[in-house]
């Protein structure tokens, strides 16, 4: 056991130790935070706004002028007064700190110079006007329309047919035609066309004599706010952190399980490409070396766990979203690690003990992964319907159910309680066979040299061993 350790320690502190294992840990962590830091700086340098001018041919003659008055000044500048109240109504919504008032006029003034109202205005043609003629001045606007800074420039043009204000005698209306400048603004584009169908829709209903702005205030849907009840009261509640928990929780695994592996192939393909291999099993045997290196690796990826779980953690916390984790899921990601782990690293070494470098590695490693991106292919469906067959025969199916598992318990339903020890039994069952299965191959592959084997010749070795 003292020889075990010896090696495990070795193999840990050799990668922990590096630079580059610390730049790779820390490194994304400081990207992150200095890009969030520089967000609002950025989005306080105001963009130039889009200039231009919308064309209308209407054939219906009761479209035009509503558009006209829609792109007045006045009207431009309430519609984006309106988005960004939207935009801090969700942001208060998603980061409980937006309740302090320095926080919250930052965030105002960034959205402000984000959404800064454009300046267009309607030039109303008249409807035997040539189309050819119309679309012409579109095209002469050259690359973003934003840039041109022309107030002449014509960036749309809107075709409205008389069919698409009164209905035919089929009783269907016709879809009017709207013609846009390469690469104007979505934003922009969205606007526009929202004007035009608020527009022709209020024209339907004025022939119909109807007023359309109380149509409009009797059929808009209310508003509400979600809130979570909770033993500790009542929470706000956030569906899109709530929806990105499960993928945090198979994530953390992932990354952390797959680091570990692959760095324990690549330490065990270097040093028997180098024959150190053959100086340390002079002191310690195959069983003691192999598993020695599961274990310091296995101490590596626990780091990398540990760090971004943390780092998770604290995200909830701050954010005040604490009710959100379930802390015995935090006890079932350790239990899962170390049975996904070993499942994981026992093929890793096997794979690593076979081939005499990393080239050879990816033939092997092929199906291998293969297997493994099945959960983060998957993680959607499962998260969503955690107790459907399929998510069901996936938890007791090794090497995947660790992955499988997490995101279950962190899904949109309880899962029944009984298949959490069962599916632990299946990893652990599954660990056992794998590291077996590589302990027989890495006694032989250790020391084995030349062409690298195929599946049927590690199936040999394993009967030799």
């Amino acid at each position: 056991m003292r020889k075990t350790l010896a090696v495990a320690w070795r193999e840990f502190w050799a990668t922990v130790g590096t630079k580059g294992f610390i730049l790779g840990v820390f490194l994304p962590l400081i990207i992150m935070g200095g890009a969030l830091s520089l967000m609002p700086i950025l989005m306080n340098k105001s963009a130039p706004a889009v200039t231009g001018r919308i064309g209308v041919i209407d054939h219906s003659g009761a479209v035009a002028d509503k558009l006209a008055k829609a792109f007045s000044p006045e009207e431009l500048k309430k519609r984006t007064e309106k988005r960004v109240k939207r935009r801090m109504e969700q942001a208060g919504q998603m980061n409980p700190a937006m309740a302090d008032e320095k926080t919250k006029r930052q965030a105002e003034m960034a959205l402000q110079a984000m959404y800064k109202a454009p300046e267009l205005s309607v030039d109303i043609l008249g409807p035997d006007t040539d189309l050819d003629a119309a679309k012409a001045p579109i095209m002469e606007v050259a690359g973003k329309a934003r840039d041109a800074g022309a107030a002449h420039q014509r960036l749309a043009l809107a075709v409205i047919p008389a069919g698409a204000v009164k209905a035919a005698e089929t009783g269907g209306f016709t879809p009017y035609e709207f013609f846009i400048a390469p690469k104007l603004d979505p934003e922009v584009q969205d606007d526009i066309r929202e004007q035009i169908s608020r527009a022709v829709v209020d024209a339907r209903l004025e022939a119909a004599g109807l007023e359309a702005a109380s149509v409009r205030s009797i059929i808009e849907q209310p508003r509400s706010e979600t809130r979570v009840v909770t033993k500790e009261g009542e929470r706000s509640s956030n569906e899109v952190a709530a929806l990105l928990m499960p993928m945090g929780f198979m994530m953390l695994l992932w990354i952390s399980v797959i680091t570990g592996g692959q760095s324990l192939l690549s330490s065990t393909v270097e040093e028997k490409g180098s024959r150190i291999m053959e100086v340390l099993l002079s002191a310690v045997s195959p069983m003691q070396l192999m598993v020695g290196k599961i274990i310091g690796q296995m101490g590596v990826a626990l780091v990398i766990l540990l760090v971004y779980a943390a780092l998770g953690v604290g995200s909830l916390a701050a954010f005040r979203q604490m009710h959100m984790l379930d802390p015995m899921n935090l006890v079932y990601l350790a239990v899962f690690f170390v049975l996904g782990f070993f499942m994981v690293a026992s093929m890793m070494a096997a794979i690593g003990s076979a081939v005499n470098d990393i080239r050879e590695a990816q033939a092997l490693m092929g199906p291998v992964m293969m297997v493994l991106v099945i959960p983060m292919v998957l993680w959607m469906p499962i998260s969503r319907n955690p107790n459907s067959t399929f998510a069901q025969v996936c938890s007791y199916l090794p090497p995947i159910n660790p992955f499988i598992m997490v995101v279950r318990l962190a899904g949109s339903e309880e899962i029944p309680a009984w298949q959490i020890p069962i599916s632990i039994l299946t990893a652990l069952f599954g660990a056992v066979v794998s590291a077996w299965f590589a302990a027989k191959v890495f006694r032989i592959g250790v020391l084995m040299y030349g062409k690298p084997p195929n599946f049927r010749t590690l199936l040999k070795w394993v009967r030799m061993a």
